[in-house]
């Protein structure tokens, strides 16, 4: 698909990441339609962008704004669901709320978004549907929680039968697999130290990943570093051994550091 012209909608907008894709999308020639949780950040954006950038405010954990927000944004040709919230802590440690709210915005929000962006797309005869999952979707290591885990790789089951449910229709579906990122998410909220000798990749890399996968209708793309991209590899046909692999190397001492921050009040939250 070609994206000059196209009208764009990617959620998540005004963090690292969305906001790089925004960018990226919008100096293609796209119509980017931007969200985000605080109308201050939205309208920056907006701002940003410059003409003809719109942007809306939407608790993407609350499927009347999900449906509010599709209203108001209109057809799009293409949907970047970027959206989602870190969840590094143990299983044991998530409440309840944190645990409802992980699973929406991660996993819910992106399939309900799709579902309502695609049935106009199958009527023009064509459209583009990107999920932004991470590495953690194709490997289980200890560097990541087991609920953020569990969402990411349910975003690649999403994304992977949706493309099914859709070829022939025009409507292709790419799965993004972004590994650790400088200078926005986790790492940079929390300032915690990668383990020696571990890859970083920064937002603009999957801005312009993601604008490959719109326009060659890649199926699945891994953004990381050579170290992190042969783990993921590896991870499909030895999860276990991955995972024993990366408790060796530190990674359960990276989560549990992004963890203690967390605790100190210093990461943040993200604006999904």
């Amino acid at each position: 698909m070609r994206l000059a012209g196209r009208t764009v909608l990617v959620t998540g907008a005004t963090g690292g990441i969305g906001g790089a894709i925004s960018h990226d999308l919008a100096r293609r020639g796209c119509a980017v339609i931007v969200t985000g949780r605080r109308q201050t950040h939205v309208t920056r954006l907006v701002t940003e962008l410059g003409p003809p950038a719109r942007g809306f405010v939407a608790d993407l954990t609350k499927p009347e704004e999900i449906r509010n927000l599709l209203e108001s944004a209109g057809p799009v040709d293409v949907l970047v669901a970027n959206a989602g919230v870190d969840m590094a802590q143990d299983l044991a440690e998530v409440g309840d709320a944190e645990l409802e709210e992980a699973i929406r915005i991660n996993l819910v929000a992106p399939a309900a978004l799709a579902r309502a962006a695609s049935a106009a797309m199958k009527e023009r005869g064509e459209g583009h549907i990107v999920f932004i999952s991470s590495v953690a979707g194709l490997v289980a290591t200890p560097g990541n929680g087991p609920v953020y885990t569990a969402t990411k790789w349910g975003l690649r089951g999403l994304g992977l039968a949706l493309r099914q449910e859709l070829h022939g229709t025009g409507v292709g579906v790419s799965t993004l697999f972004p590994g650790p990122i400088r200078d926005a998410g986790m790492f940079a909220r929390t300032e915690v130290a990668l383990p020696p000798g571990t890859g970083t990749n920064s937002p603009e890399d999957v801005a312009h990943a993601v604008a490959r996968a719109i326009e060659r209708n890649r199926a699945e793309t891994t953004v990381a570093a050579g170290n992190m991209r042969l783990s993921a590899a590896l991870g499909g046909v030895a999860p276990v051994l991955v995972g024993d692999l990366a408790r060796l190397l530190g990674a359960g001492r990276v989560r549990a550091a992004m963890v203690a921050a967390r605790n100190r009040g210093g990461n943040g939250r993200p604006d999904a």
